[in-house]
């Protein structure tokens, strides 16, 4: 983990907390997850096109999100109490956060989670943008695990516009190999494509590179803009950039670049599917 990239040394308005939580694992109607566990309430990466405040429908995450962030610290006991009642399935580690934000570097919930949920027989898929996951790779690892980063381009200059406080790309490509080497199912998660920005063939035949040498199968997603989301691009990026992104998806451009997408894939010989069928 670059440390010099930690928001807690460059952002001093961002405000860390606690609260406790009532439940730890929830339902997920997620493909391919029968739970979502989230030790965290926000997420200090703030990427611009993140679409969790919409989800969540609170008003107060227009102007907070990324800013003030919650440890759900009594998590690690609400699972145990809790997983003895539930039938084991997959479980997304995380959906509305991110369980390996830099505030894990000093909170650690994510190790005794892990260890719980593998006792009890669950799987575990994770998705991430950090590369702070590789602290817990002794004891992530066999048929039960599997990673998953989110690499929306291996440009820097993209990264610190779009995803300003996760971890650069190569350090998520760095983890990546990394778990890969050591014989961990993983996959990359190509999304949002944003047109005019990570949309290009240098980007997705790196990305596609990437997932050849890590064996990686490749999701990818389109950016969805709701109306939180859209309001964040446009006070970032402009509303005219906006405009001109909104206008090239409902003229279809979106289809076009699905095919080039798929076309680079099979050309690389990567598993490939639409992150949402």
């Amino acid at each position: 983990m670059d440390k010099s990239a930690h928001p807690l040394s460059k952002n001093p308005s961002k405000y860390f907390g606690s609260i406790k939580c009532s439940t730890a694992l929830s339902k997920s109607s997620l493909p391919g997850l029968d739970y979502t566990i989230n030790p965290y309430y926000g997420c200090e990466h703030g990427c611009l096109y993140c679409y969790v405040p919409d989800v969540l429908r609170k008003k107060e995450l227009l102007d907070s999100w990324g800013y003030n962030i919650y440890a759900k610290e009594n998590i690690s006991e609400t699972l145990l109490k809790q997983i003895r009642t539930l039938k084991p399935g997959v479980v997304g580690f995380s959906t509305v956060t991110d369980a390996y934000q830099p505030y894990e570097s000093k909170m650690c919930l994510a190790r005794t989670l892990i260890d719980t949920l593998l006792k009890y027989n669950f799987k575990i898929s994770f998705q991430t943008k950090s590369s702070l996951i590789s602290r817990d790779e002794d004891i992530i690892r066999g048929e039960n695990v599997e990673v998953g980063f989110t690499i929306t381009s291996l440009n820097n200059e993209f990264a610190q516009t779009f995803e300003p406080y996760a971890s650069k790309p190569e350090g998520r490509a760095q983890a990546l190999e990394r778990f890969s080497s050591q014989g961990v199912k993983t996959w990359i998660f190509y999304g949002p494509i944003i047109p005019n920005y990570n949309d290009n063939d240098e980007t997705i035949r790196g990305i596609m590179s990437l997932a050849k040498r890590t064996k990686s199968r490749l999701l990818y997603d389109k950016l969805n803009l709701k109306p939180i989301l859209s309001k964040r691009l446009s006070e970032n990026i402009g509303n005219d950039k906006v405009s001109e992104i909104i206008r090239l998806v409902k003229e279809g451009y979106m289809d076009k670049v699905y095919s080039k997408v798929v076309k680079v894939g099979r050309e690389f010989g990567v598993p490939i599917e639409p992150a949402f069928p």
